[in-house]
């Protein structure tokens, strides 16, 4: 084992048979992500299946990474077997991993075409998403009595009522 890993971040940790089922694993993961997220027309496959593998560097731009992954001929292989097996490609469900992920591909481009301000409007939509950023939610209700049942109008009434704040009217006619 030595410190060389191929940029997958895994240094000597762990023992090089099981670093090379991992990268096996990613590797099969990157080519059925890499051919769905293609056949969705997606601009960004290549960058968008290396996040959903694990595969990033932080030494390089995830471009970088996705070329060099693009390049292997593993990788080839596993893409066209995950091509010619008919996978489903239906997006059937959105969770808040996919609206990351894609937060993340649009931020990267942001800075690339230096539109610093839509950069920006993707890092707050991702700590928003993750919990991050403070929201405040303003709700206002509105119950008039004719909601209400009986028994619950009631209820609200012994409640709430006070006898200094009843007020006693009455009606009488005037002649004249």
């Amino acid at each position: 084992m030595d410190w060389d890993d191929d940029g997958f971040g895994l240094g000597s940790l762990i023992s090089e048979d099981a670093e090379v089922a991992m990268r096996e694993d990613r590797d099969l993961v990157f080519a059925r992500e890499y051919v769905r997220l293609r056949a969705l027309k997606s601009k960004n496959a290549a960058e968008l299946a290396c996040v959903r593998a694990g595969i990033t560097n932080p030494e390089y731009h995830i471009k970088v990474v996705a070329e060099r992954q693009l390049a292997r001929v593993e990788v080839q292989r596993l893409i066209a077997e995950a091509e010619t097996s008919g996978m489903a490609i239906e997006r059937t469900e959105y969770t808040r991993d996919l609206f990351l992920d894609e937060l993340q591909a649009v931020h990267e481009r942001a800075l690339d075409a230096k539109n610093f301000t839509s950069a920006i409007s993707a890092v707050k939509t991702q700590a928003q998403l993750l919990g991050f950023m403070d929201q405040t939610l303003n709700i206002n209700h509105t119950v008039t009595a004719k909601d209400l049942d009986l028994q619950t109008l009631r209820a609200m009434v012994a409640d709430r009522a006070k006898p200094a704040m009843v007020i006693d009217a009455g009606y009488r006619e005037v002649e004249g």
